[in-house]
C-alpha cells in the first residue's frame, strides 16, 4: 500500500505490492515520469503504447488511430463522458479595460449573442469531437437537477448568420471596409483577440482558428493568441484578456465549483477578475459590475447558502438561465469524453474501472482509485 506517493517517489524509486503479512511480492516496476510540453508528443507516445495510464491531454480526434494501434501497442481505450455542458467555452471578460471600444462591445449582451450565433458548432463537433459531443449552451446535462432544461441548450447557440448580422448592424457596426469587415465607431477595423492556453485540451488552438473563420462571415476579424498556460493565466488575472477558451468542467456540481459558471474566483479570474474580487469581498475591493443581471446572479448565489436543497436547486436553475440569456460565457460543445475523458491504459494494468468520474472534484486519475490497480506479471 502506498500511503504517501510523495515519500515513495523521493525515497524509493519502485512501486511494489505486499501480501497480507507485509511481505513484498516479486513483481517490481520502476516509476518513470515523462515531461512533454507539446500535446502532440503526448498523443504520439500514447498511440505508441508508452504509457501505463494517461487520461489528460489525450485528443478525442485521435480515437480512430488509438483504436487501430491498440493491439499492437498493448493498450486499452476507455471513454468517460462528462456531464458539464462545455468541454470548450468562450469566456467573455466582463472587466476588460485595454481598449474602451472593445470593452463597450463585450459588455453589450446583443454583441455577445451575435458572436454566439455566428459559430458553426456542428462543424466544430464533427471536426474535433468526431460528432460525439453535444452542441450548445454550457448548461449541465439534463439529468443534473440544477439544469435549467433543454430549451436553454440551443438558446442563442444555433448558427444564424442572418440574425447575427442584423444584430451587429443594429448596434452600430453596420459600416464595413472593402473586404466586408466591420468598422468600429472610430473608423478602425474591428478586431477581437481570443486567448488560448496551451494546456488541457490539445485542440483549443485549432478550435479557435475555426471560430475565427466563422466570425469572418459576420464581418469580424479575430486574432488568436496561443500562450503557455502560466502566461495566459497571468493575463487573465490582470484582466488583459478579451476572451479565453476554457472548459466549464466541474459546474455540473454547481455549488461545489461555480467559478466557471460565474466570475467568482479571484485566483482564476476567468470571466472578469475585478468583478470576482468585488463579489468575494462584498464590494470592499474590485469593480462593481455594470450589468445589473450579473449583480442579480451574484445575489442568487449568495442567497442559496441559506436555502434547503429544493430551493437551492431552483436557484441554480435561475442562475443558469441568466448565464445563457446574457451569454457571459459562450458554449461550444460538451457532454463528451473530449475533456480529460479519453483514457489510454496499458493492457498489463488490471482493476482499472471501465468508466470513471472526470468531474473537477474527482481529480483524475484519483476517481479511478489507482491505489487498487495492479500489474499482471510479465
Amino acid at each position: 500500500p502506498i500511503s504517501s506517493p510523495q515519500w515513495v517517489l523521493e525515497r524509493n524509486p519502485y512501486f511494489y505490492a505486499v501480501d497480507s503479512a507485509g511481505n513484498q511480492l516479486p513483481y517490481i516496476d520502476k516509476v518513470q515520469m515523462t515531461l512533454s510540453e507539446n500535446p502532440d508528443v503526448i498523443n504520439l507516445r500514447a498511440i505508441a503504447g508508452e504509457y501505463d495510464y494517461q487520461e489528460r491531454f489525450i485528443d478525442l480526434a485521435k480515437l480512430p488511430v488509438l483504436l487501430e494501434n491498440a493491439a499492437k501497442s498493448h493498450l486499452k481505450v476507455h471513454l468517460d463522458p462528462g456531464f458539464n455542458g462545455g468541454d470548450s467555452v468562450i469566456f467573455i471578460n466582463q472587466t476588460f479595460k485595454g481598449d474602451p471600444e472593445i470593452a463597450r462591445l463585450l459588455a453589450n449582451v446583443e454583441f455577445r449573442r451575435a458572436l454566439s450565433m455566428g459559430i458553426d458548432r456542428d462543424q466544430l463537433n464533427e471536426t474535433f469531437w468526431l460528432g460525439l459531443g453535444t452542441t450548445g449552451a454550457p448548461i449541465p446535462d439534463k439529468i443534473i437537477p440544477e439544469s435549467p432544461g433543454e430549451a436553454y441548450r440551443t438558446k442563442w447557440a444555433t448558427l444564424d448568420l442572418k440574425q447575427a448580422n442584423a444584430i451587429l448592424d443594429r448596434i452600430g457596426l453596420a459600416k464595413r471596409d472593402r473586404d466586408g469587415m466591420r468598422l468600429r465607431a472610430d473608423g478602425q477595423k474591428l478586431r477581437l483577440e481570443m486567448t488560448i492556453a496551451q494546456t488541457l485540451s490539445p485542440t483549443w488552438p485549432q478550435q479557435a482558428e475555426m471560430i475565427a473563420q466563422h466570425w469572418k462571415k459576420i464581418g469580424i476579424e479575430t486574432d488568436i493568441k496561443v500562450l503557455e498556460r502560466s502566461l495566459a493565466m497571468l493575463r487573465v488575472a490582470q484582466d488583459q484578456d478579451q476572451m479565453i477558451i476554457w472548459s466549464n468542467n466541474g459546474t455540473e456540481s454547481f455549488y461545489l465549483y461555480s467559478r466557471y459558471a460565474l466570475p467568482v474566483d479571484v485566483q482564476v479570474g476567468i470571466g472578469g477578475k475585478a468583478v470576482a474580487q468585488w463579489f468575494a469581498s462584498d464590494g470592499a475591493i474590485g469593480t462593481k459590475p455594470d450589468d445589473p443581471l450579473l449583480i442579480e446572479a451574484y445575489r442568487l448565489l449568495k442567497q442559496a447558502a441559506g436555502q434547503d436543497e429544493a430551493e437551492r436547486t431552483k436557484t441554480a436553475q435561475e442562475i443558469w438561465k441568466l448565464v445563457v440569456e446574457q451569454q457571459w460565457s459562450i458554449g461550444l460543445v460538451g457532454l463528451s469524453p473530449a475533456f480529460m475523458g479519453v483514457r489510454v491504459v496499458s493492457d498489463r494494468l488490471e482493476n482499472v474501472p471501465e468508466r470513471t468520474c472526470i468531474s473537477q472534484h474527482c481529480r483524475t486519475p484519483w476517481g479511478a482509485h489507482p491505489e487498487q490497480w495492479f500489474f499482471k506479471e510479465k
